[in-house]
């Protein structure tokens, strides 16, 4: 078996302390990333750190170590309300594209409504009623280029997501 060739891991160097084999923190603060560290260590403590890793299985750590940096990170940005503030701003946005999407589902319901009536006039009336209604001669064939949803369609409004954690967590 193949030992490891032990170089201090970014806890065990802001520590100034020689990192060993069994060093619980060294397989999610590498060497090369001592900010990770840093940042966790303010908001939580190196002994708080390593007893909740030495608590939990090794396939959930690598999953706690992400949700402490994502909140001390957090709690970086906003020391009150940590994470919460993030969470608070997506509801927000969440709200504010349900509501767009409701506006913009009820447009849509009143162009096929409209479209309905020019189909039924185009198959059931003459040209002067569709003229007399809409203002213009058309058929069938040119409907879609008159109502076509598509083009009608105004996009709804991009949304701000915070960091790249919450990007990938929502796609």
């Amino acid at each position: 078996m193949e030992k490891r060739k032990i170089v201090s891991c970014a806890a065990c160097r802001l520590q100034c302390k020689k990192c060993s084999e069994e060093c619980i923190l060294a397989p999610y603060f590498p060497r090369d990333d001592p900010d990770k560290f840093t940042i966790v260590q303010r908001l939580y403590g190196t002994s708080n750190i390593v007893k909740l890793l030495q608590s939990l299985e090794a396939k959930q750590r690598e999953d706690a170590v992400k949700s402490l940096v994502c909140e001390a990170s957090a709690r970086i940005k906003e020391p009150i309300r940590g994470s919460a503030s993030v969470v608070h701003e997506l509801q927000k946005q969440i709200a504010e594209l349900e509501s767009q999407l409701e506006s913009k589902q009820e447009e849509l319901m009143n162009m096929r409504s409209e479209y309905d009536k020019l189909l039924f006039l185009l198959r059931n009336g003459s040209t002067a009623d569709v003229q007399h209604v809409y203002g213009t001669v058309t058929t069938e064939d040119t409907i879609y280029e008159q109502l076509d949803p598509l083009l009608l369609w105004e996009p709804i409004s991009n949304v701000a997501i915070y960091g790249d954690e919450l990007t990938k967590m929502i796609s």
